[in-house]
């Protein structure tokens, strides 16, 4: 999709720079990551905060845009079947397995997923009428709960204002190399109905992103679905603002989105040709996914002369639905060679719901010149997530006849599922309740000195249970459980305001996310009836006889220590951290990778260290410069067996957490008068550095090891554009992925061969025009 690349957060900064990085007034960004309103550069954690007038400049369309330019966080979109699906990380602490460890909210709504069954993922909001949007690296246990156990990303919307008259609008058009056309179109209007009393917001916005990868007969070379990969969003906000009194204002909200995904990002290397954009993939089936949500909010505001109360009622209603082609991958697994036969078309059908609703109620002090500032707050969640899985292969019978000599009864001991599935995951069902107190106070020791602490104890409860049917289930299985947890999340901070530019700042401070419960895997990885590890299978190579009913939750603590500073008459901006975190019990995914299944477990610990430096400068009245280091390292402690009888590892001591090591990111922006306008042409450029070492997947010693998926490969990505400012108008051209590249971003075959390989790589090279209006 198109995007320009940028390193650049918000910073106090004068000339050229404050324009770029607060909208053009010259103020800071107010953030409140601390549940209070603080000026960005004076808030004593590792936030990267983005307006939209800045993610406009930038050309941000999306989360992974975001992440792109801030320095240890990592998103990917890796998976070869399911076209919608997504893992966000931050600073290493990254896991695809139960609970999310990346909190993800709009406003004061919590809306991340469990990994539950083989098709979840979490959803993520539009980049369109945002106020802001906050990256908190690092542990948010004490104000965020469960979820935030590496960071904390936060969507921000614009609330309705009561005084003025407000537009935004945006539209773009585009082109990819090789692809189809891209384009969108948006619109936001704020309205006083009674100035000062009632006001009114809406918005709509619609984007299609054009496909690059044709689906094609993999025999023939015949094309199927032209540009197949395309997809379609669709957002609507509405929010109303009414000050009932002077002190209480109530704002009821809603957001809508909707993504439909028409085919996966994942092509055929036995069929493209990188070098000239000529990307396919061969599946007998279109890789769909439809997703959508609606979130209906009620937030009260109330503020005294010394204190603020605030609410907020919401419920997340989302409900996801996804078709992944298992051709090739059964015909794998069961006759040992991916290239289906022509009468082959075995499609595995997902669906996922959540249905979250949450409560918080907050009461803080409103007196920010206090030596005591405080927050003190309730939080209750009650989540239900289902998880549906049917895996239709009609073709299976003759399969099995042709490759093994006997007939499919006679091998699995049941026929197919309503003469049609090979197996049926009915109603994957966890229901989460939390139930949480937190409050975070921070005193001033000196005018100068200031010492936090903050603590939040939950009562957390998890109850699941699921059904299976199907022959390459066995026997039918009915499961159920469930875990009760009380963490206890402490934080500790010091920070040193030197000078008014400057602040010192150390915090350490817990996260956690609790645990959850294990599907049943197939017999073809070895579940044994007799009590002993089945001699050859998966199972039987980690010393199993199943996979474990249940895993446990983990937790991390993390030390950092950091600064913000500013220079030469403010026009250098610089912030800097370091960080250091401990990860205990970690909860990773174990690929059964010969028989295609997967369980979750606790393996050991891990330590993550790094650091991140971001820096803006004002070069002169017309030129900016802005950019980021960031350096993360995570590697596993221990050595971890899966039994007693193991014969390989889980995962080996000193393994590394697959990552980017470096991410570096460099733009530059200069501004220049054109027949008496405001022109400008900028470049952005993203480095991410290939991971070099053993990970868990690399490492022979390990059961679930793989040599030819290899780890975080090199990325390197130019962007440019100009344009022009008039009139609240603003019109520019631009060029990403200037230099075409191709990397890779992730690789993987079917179970049990390497006959071919399925890649995900980046967007060809795309040119477009962008237009935004604001008044």
């Amino acid at each position: 999709m198109p995007v320009a690349l940028s390193t650049s957060v918000a910073f106090a900064q004068g000339g050229a720079a404050a324009q770029d990085q607060a909208g053009g007034d010259g103020g800071e960004i107010i953030v409140t990551a601390t549940r209070q309103e603080v000026t960005l550069s004076k808030v004593p954690l590792s936030v990267a905060a983005f307006n939209q007038e800045t993610l406009d400049r930038q050309g941000s369309r999306s989360v992974d845009d975001i992440a792109r330019l801030t320095p240890g966080v990592t998103f990917s979109r890796g998976d070869a079947r399911n076209s919608g699906a997504a893992n966000i990380s931050i600073r290493g602490i990254s896991s695809t397995a139960g609970s999310a460890t990346t909190g993800i909210y709009i406003d004061d709504t919590p809306i991340q997923t469990r990994s539950l069954g083989y098709g979840s993922f979490s959803s993520f909001p539009a980049v369109f009428d945002l106020d802001r949007v906050e990256i908190l690296r690092g542990p948010q246990g004490t104000l965020f709960g469960a979820g935030s156990e590496g960071g904390t990303v936060r969507f921000l919307t614009p609330q309705p204002d009561l005084d003025d008259f407000k537009i935004y609008g945006r539209a773009e058009l585009a082109t990819t190399k090789s692809g189809a056309p891209s384009y969108e179109i948006g619109a936001a209007a704020s309205a006083p109905l009674v100035p000062g009393k009632l006001a009114a917001r809406v918005s709509a916005y619609y984007r299609r992103d054009g496909g690059y990868i044709d689906r094609v007969d993999y025999r023939t070379g015949d094309v199927l679905d032209k540009n197949s990969n395309s997809q379609g969003t669709v957002v609507f906000q509405g929010a109303i603002a009414w000050q009932a009194t002077e002190q209480l204002k109530i704002t009821p909200s809603v957001f809508f989105q909707r993504v439909n995904n028409d085919d996966g990002n994942a092509y055929w290397e036995n069929l493209s040709d990188r070098s000239d954009n000529d990307y396919r993939n061969g599946n007998a089936l279109a890789n769909t996914n439809h997703d959508r949500f609606i979130l209906p909010a009620l937030k009260l505001d109330w503020e005294g002369d010394k204190v603020a109360l605030i609410s907020n009622t919401s419920y997340f209603s989302r409900d996801q639905s996804s078709v992944s082609d298992y051709s090739s991958f059964e015909a794998s697994i069961w006759a040992g060679n991916p290239f289906f036969p022509p009468e082959m078309a075995a499609a595995s059908t997902f669906t996922n719901t959540q249905r979250n609703f949450t409560q918080e109620v907050r009461l803080q002090s409103a007196d920010p010149d206090s030596r005591l500032t405080w927050v003190v707050g309730g939080f209750y969640s009650h989540n239900r997530q289902e998880a549906i899985q049917y895996v239709e292969d009609t073709y299976l019978p003759t399969l099995i006849q042709q490759n093994i000599g006997i007939s499919f009864e006679q091998f699995f001991g049941q026929p197919l599922v309503d003469g049609r599935y090979t197996s049926v995951m009915d109603k994957a069902v966890t229901i989460e309740k939390q139930l949480a107190a937190f409050g975070q106070v921070d005193f001033a020791v000196t005018p100068k000195l200031k010492l936090t602490v903050g603590l939040r104890y939950a009562k957390a409860k998890l109850d699941a249970s699921a059904s299976f049917v199907g022959p390459v289930i066995g026997p039918p299985v009915n499961d159920q459980g469930g875990q009760k947890e009380k963490p206890l999340t402490p934080k500790f901070g010091l920070s040193y305001q030197a000078s008014e530019d400057t602040l010192v700042y150390a915090n350490a401070a817990k996260g956690y996310r609790i645990g959850g419960y294990n599907f049943a895997v197939g017999l073809p990885c070895g579940v044994s009836s007799t009590g002993t590890p089945v001699p050859g299978t998966e199972l039987g190579a980690l010393g199993l006889t199943n996979r474990p009913a249940f895993f446990d939750s983990d937790s991390v603590w993390s030390y950092e220590a950091g600064a913000k500073s500013k220079f030469l008459n403010r026009k250098l901006s610089v912030e800097a951290s370091a960080f250091w975190i401990d990860w205990k019990n970690i909860q990773q995914t174990v690929a059964l990778n010969g028989c295609g299944f997967n369980f979750t477990d606790n393996l050991g610990s891990a330590t993550s260290k790094g650091f991140d430096v971001q820096f803006q400068l004002a070069a002169t009245d017309n030129l900016t410069i802005g950019g980021s280091v960031g350096y993360t390292k995570a590697k596993f402690n221990d050595t971890v067996l899966a039994g007693p009888s193991a014969t390989r590892n889980l995962v080996t001591e000193g393994d590394l957490i697959d990552l980017h090591p470096w991410q570096v990111y460099l733009n530059a922006q200069y501004r220049f008068d054109l027949m008496g306008q405001q022109a400008y042409i900028r470049g952005d450029y993203q480095y991410l550095s290939a991971l070099k070492g053993e990970t868990v997947n690399l490492n022979p010693l390990n059961g679930t090891a793989d040599l030819t998926i290899p780890a975080q490969q090199e990325v390197n990505n130019l962007s440019l554009r100009a344009g022009l400012s008039f009139d609240g108008f603003d019109l520019s051209v631009f060029a990403n992925n200037v230099t075409n590249g191709s990397a890779t971003l992730a690789r993987s075959h079917d179970p049990g061969t390497t006959l071919f390989f399925r890649r995900v790589t980046q967007r060809p090279r795309t040119l477009g025009v962008t237009a935004t209006f604001r008044y």
